[in-house]
Order: structure tokens, then sequence, then C-alpha cells
């Protein structure tokens, strides 16, 4: 743990019920008091064998923004993408969003036994893959009331296929799992406020996925925020 200018930086392991540990970091603000209440905010990649929690000062200054303003800072990798070997790495097989979904969850609930949380102020970000759990969360959960969706897939059938099958397989083999993993078709059950944030060139998650998104969206009536930056 570093103390900066009052500010505690943790890194730390999560024990989930099942036993598995996840890797987490929390940036607590400055004067944390444990008889307070908080707003968390959570950041995460969480795509399959992809962590992002590590012992050093990248990304913390971002962090150290936001925990100055009175917000819990949380960064945490789901199970799939650990770095723990293929039985952790494969929980994601033909249900991309579901284990990494219930991991995070989990992990609001082992905070909240660690100071007062305010669950009425849970929000999530990220970007690309991070983008997607970010949106998948505010249409498969109740656990999250903000995100901000950077450059998200929104659909496995609009990504590209040497990744999608590889963790998905096909959309012939696994219908149910590419419903299921979804966040266009479950749009509808948008909880909290999104925005969605994407670049008009983007060359590997095409823009699409946030249009098809956005139509879904106000098909079924619901509110949300939208940045499109041309030319990145």
């Amino acid at each position: 743990a570093d103390n900066v200018d009052n500010q505690l930086f943790i890194r730390t392991l999560l024990g989930l019920a099942d036993g598995f540990g996840l890797e987490g970091a929390i940036t607590y603000p400055p004067d944390f008091d444990l008889k307070k209440k908080y707003p968390v905010w959570v950041m995460t990649y969480a795509g399959p064998h992809a962590p992002t929690v590590r012992d050093g000062w990248s990304g913390r200054t971002a962090d150290s923004a936001l925990a100055r303003n009175g917000v819990v800072l949380f960064r945490v990798d789901p199970r799939s993408a650990s770095g723990k070997g293929a039985i952790a790495h494969w929980t994601c097989w033909r249900q991309l969003g579901v284990q990494e979904l219930k991991d995070l969850e989990e992990s609001i609930v082992w905070l909240g036994k660690k100071f007062i949380v305010d669950d009425k102020h849970i929000g999530i970000s990220g970007h690309s893959y991070g983008g997607y759990i970010s949106a998948y969360a505010l249409t498969h959960g109740k656990t999250f009331t903000a995100g901000i969706a950077s450059g998200p897939v929104t659909d496995w059938h609009l990504y590209d296929t040497i990744y999608t099958e590889r963790y998905m397989d096909t959309p012939q083999a696994n219908p149910d799992g590419y419903k299921s993993s979804s966040v266009v078709e479950a749009a509808a059950n948008l909880h909290g406020r999104l925005m969605l944030i994407h670049g008009e060139i983007d060359d590997n998650v095409h823009m699409a996925n946030t249009l098809q998104l956005v139509h879904a969206l106000q098909k079924a009536g619901k509110q949300f925020d939208l940045m499109i930056y041309p030319s990145n």
C-alpha cells in the first residue's frame, strides 16, 4: 500500500464465494473514513486472458483524480481475464460476459464488506472489451447504476471471427450463447445511465456496434448519452 497525500492505494486479492481469488486495486479518497458512505467506480478490461491489475503507477493519475473527488476507484480483473491458467481462462467459453459480470458483481459485494458502499452510485467503464462489459453490466444486471462504454462490442456477430469464434464457437453452433452475450438483444433491459463513446474510424471494433445498440435503445424508449469522435 502507498499513502500519497493521505490517499491510500491498495493492491489486494479478492476471495470469491467459490474460493477463486481475483486481483484488485483500490484507490481511496483522501482522509477516507470507514463511517462514511462512498460511491464506487470500477475500471476494467475484462477480456479473456488479459489481466490489467498490476503493481505500478500506470493509470494511477486518473484513479487519483476520481478519488480526490470522493469516489472509491476500484480496478479488478474477472477470472477469465486473470491470467491464471486455462481453467480460469475458459470460464468464458461460449458465454462471453456471463461469468465476467458475476465476478464483477461479487467483487462489489466483497468491497461492501470493507466499507459502506453507496449502492445507488456504482459505476463502471472500459474500452473495447471493457466497453462491452460496461454496456453488458447495465443491460444484464442491477448492481451498476452508471457506465461509460468506449468502443464497445455490442453483439458478437459484429466482431472479427478469429477472436469471436475462439471463445464463442460459431453462431450456427451456439445461437443461444450469442443471444445471451448480446447487449443489443438486451437493450430494453437497460438499468441506470449509459454513455456510449466511439471513434468514427475505429478499425477494430466497427462503429456499427454502437449504432446498432443506439437503434435498439431508441426502439426500447431508453435514454442514453452518445459521443462520436470523427477521425478517431
